[in-house]
């Protein structure tokens, strides 16, 4: 077995750690070894749901410093590894002075921070009004603190959308803002909806989801428009299912100008199915006054159980029985409390499986579903 030097192990582990710190992994995430857990420390960050604005502002900077200290942690690491380690040089001063290139990287990578901590430090003097973020505000207002209190104010209200594109981005939808805010003081977007429209571009499909969704993933590429001067645009990726929270919050309409079909979660497409079929079925007429279903309070209950298929089929248990109850579902409802009933990881099944009513708990298939005339 032939050891591999402890400079290239060290070198393998110090990458993968950036690579993971950076991009925040889930399981870094988890272990919490991000740059937001780090800059908790005295409370510097602040509270993101109580001052957001200002949190998004000392969170981007933090990150830009803490970012800028990896290239010396490697350097600097690397000539411990080599000398103390591997054996190769009785000190690091030897180790230097054999390759001066790396000395002259190592006190680059030294300043660095010191620069970016100046920097940070000089924003702080100035009240943060050099921040990218500040300044991106201030074409709003000149009074930015005060749209910063605006914005603050929206986003504690639990109405609003925060919605992860991907592990460094996310999406802030309020009652009247649409922000998309980065990792780095340059990475925020900010748009009022009066003044923007959105716009499908693209979209990709995977066949496999790495949030274990059956039926793949697809996702949107839509790009923000804005009509404020000095306003830039910009793009995200959305999955398709939260398309249709994104746009219930938006003032305008989605423009879908390619037509680009936008799929659905497993269970949607089978309720879809689900009404199909029972559009197949033999309507009844019922004596009772029908009420608001009590599954959404919305739609008036327009579905009874009424068997029709033959009861000897299937086992004692899961042979489908007759329902005395009065009609309290609308279709849609049912069709959902249907698929929730369901072996979720096979889905082919559903159509031709049975489930208990929501009320009394009597066995029925699809046959069995019909609606009021």
């Amino acid at each position: 077995m032939v050891d591999a030097p402890a400079t290239i192990v060290f070198s393998l582990f110090y990458f993968l750690f950036c690579l993971c710190f950076v991009y925040q992994s889930k399981e870094f995430v988890g272990w919490g070894i991000t740059p937001q857990n780090l800059l908790t420390f005295r409370n510097w960050i602040g509270s993101e749901e109580s001052s957001f604005i200002h949190y998004s502002i000392r969170r981007t900077s933090g990150s830009l410093f803490l970012y800028s200290l990896l290239p010396f942690g490697y350097l600097l690491g690397y000539s411990y590894v080599t000398t103390q380690m591997d054996g190769n040089y009785k000190s690091m001063q030897k180790f230097w002075n054999v390759w001066p290139h790396f000395y002259h990287a190592l006190v680059i990578s030294a300043v660095l921070p010191v620069t970016v901590f100046s920097v940070l430090w000089f924003w702080s003097l100035c009240d943060w009004e050099p921040h990218p973020l500040v300044r991106k505000l201030k074409i709003y207002s000149d009074n930015w603190k005060s749209l910063a209190s605006d914005i603050e104010t929206e986003y504690r209200r639990i109405d609003k959308i925060v919605l992860m594109t991907n592990p460094l981005q996310s999406l802030v939808v309020t009652d009247n803002w649409i922000l998309l805010l980065g990792p780095l003081p340059w990475n925020f977007h900010i748009s009022h909806q009066s003044d923007s429209s959105l716009k499908i571009i693209t979209s990709d499909d995977h066949s496999i989801s790495t949030e274990g969704e059956l039926g793949g993933t697809q996702y949107l590429h839509l790009q923000v428009v804005s009509r404020k001067p000095g306003i830039e645009n910009f793009q995200f990726r959305l999955n398709s299912l939260e398309y249709q929270n994104l746009q219930t919050k938006l003032t305008g309409q989605i423009q879908n100008i390619k037509n680009i079909q936008i799929f659905k979660s497993v269970s949607e497409r089978f309720v879809e199915v689900f009404k199909e079929q029972v559009l197949q079925n033999e309507r009844v007429t019922v004596n009772d006054d029908l009420e608001p279903c009590i599954g959404c309070m919305v739609e008036t209950a327009n579905v009874k159980l009424v068997r029709v298929c033959d009861s000897s089929q299937g086992d004692e248990e899961n042979r489908c029985v007759n329902c005395y109850c009065r009609p309290m579902w609308c279709i849609t409802c049912l069709g959902k409390w249907f698929a929730s009933r369901q072996n979720q990881a096979e889905p082919e099944t559903w159509l031709g499986s049975r489930c208990s009513c929501p009320t009394c708990r009597s066995k029925f298939c699809v046959l069995d579903v019909s609606l009021i005339e």
